[in-house]
């Protein structure tokens, strides 16, 4: 008896010395990364509530495969070092069958080289086209890019709600040339439609000379580009000056901290977002409403993504019937589903979403939007 004890012990012992969770012997285990701490935490937490919901549907309907699927939530910080400490621990430690997040780029691409090493299944959250680009054949993007924000949102504005000249005001950091670089893209086939195009400095709180330029050009719809309280602001003085043309962007220009700054301009403005609140669909006023009703907020972008890749994973696993990481990648790479983002289906580089949902600002608050061509 004292052998057995003994034995035990010592086999308990080295698997905690190794990392291994007993706890998660009989489940399927699946990591989450994001901020948890620090000035992004609030992303991590919209990403972990959502995929708890998630979770806890697919258990309630008798799990995958016979087993219960179980949340392991790791911290990054917001911080590349970090991600990939915490990715280490939920391959190493938890065992887990494939990884969610994190919310933004820098710390997604840190952990890009660790993923494929450990060789599982990866679905990140954060828009950086060059996240795809690393030939990486474990990553399955579960946002759409900063290149399809844009790009949809210049097609949908134009080819489906029929403004006719439209001009630009963006950052001039990545994110507003990337973003610049997608409408041009999208719109070359109709050379006059771009009438402006204009670009400040992030920080900047003054766009008068840039406003002026865009106002002698008369667009009928502007399109800002960059930070949420520059984009707020610029919009303010934009009306101040007596533009008239209607306000568009992409995810984030609805956000409060945005409209805020607006100062009431940011009203009736058109945003494009993976994820509305306020979409009719069935399936996504389930999800408001669960999310609401346990977390006392509308759910946002990040929630859904959370949502949705934890529904992903489940369904590769039921469509590959095994939990083996090369099975799971098989799947998912073949997979075609409605999720409450809209339908995935992965390209040869992984990128799962290829069009946005559009929303407008009415009474100062989001609402889904349906255009009336012009």
């Amino acid at each position: 008896m004292r052998v057995r004890i003994r034995v035990s012990a010592a086999i308990f012992l080295l698997s905690a010395l190794v990392g291994f969770s007993p706890l998660y012997a009989q489940d399927i285990v699946i990591g989450a990364i994001s901020a948890r701490t620090g000035d992004n935490a609030a992303l991590g937490e919209m990403q972990g509530n959502g995929a708890k919901i998630a979770v806890e549907e697919i258990n309630a309907a008798g799990g995958i495969l016979g087993k219960k699927l179980v949340l392991a939530l790791e911290d990054s910080q917001g911080v590349p070092a970090q991600a990939v400490a915490a990715l280490n621990k939920l391959v190493y430690r938890d065992r887990v069958v494939a990884v969610i997040g994190d919310s933004q780029s820098s710390p997604c691409l840190a952990m890009l080289p660790v993923i494929l090493k450990a060789q599982i299944p990866m679905l990140p959250h954060g828009t950086n086209p060059s996240i795809t680009k690393q030939g990486n054949p474990w990553i399955f993007r579960t946002r759409a890019n900063d290149a399809v924000k844009f790009g949809s949102l210049g097609d949908f504005l134009v080819n489906k709600d029929g403004f006719k000249r439209m001009a630009v005001l963006h950052d001039s950091a990545d994110y507003g040339i990337g973003g610049m670089a997608a409408l041009r893209t999208t719109l070359s086939s109709k050379s006059n439609v771009i009438v402006a195009e204009e670009s400040w400095t992030p920080g900047d709180k003054d766009f008068s000379s840039q406003l002026l330029k865009i106002k002698k050009a008369e667009p009928d719809v502007l399109v800002l580009i960059g930070p949420m309280v520059d984009m707020g602001l610029a919009m303010k003085q934009a009306r101040q000056m007596g533009i008239t043309a209607q306000f568009a962007g992409g995810a984030g220009i609805e956000a409060s901290t945005t409209l805020g700054a607006a100062g009431g301009a940011g009203e009736g403005l058109i945003f494009a977002a993976g994820f509305i609140s306020a979409n009719p669909d069935p399936r996504v006023v389930s999800f408001v409403q669960k999310f609401t009703a346990l977390y006392g907020k509308k759910p946002d972008d990040f929630a859904a993504t959370g949502y949705d890749s934890i529904y992903l994973v489940a369904e590769a696993i039921k469509a590959a019937k095994s939990t083996k990481a090369e099975e799971i990648k098989k799947a998912l790479s073949t997979l075609v589903y409605k999720g409450i983002e809209g339908t995935f289906a992965f390209d040869d580089s992984g990128e799962g979403l290829h069009s946005m949902q559009f929303g407008t600002i009415s009474n100062g608050q989001p609402a889904f939007y349906t255009p009336s061509k012009k």
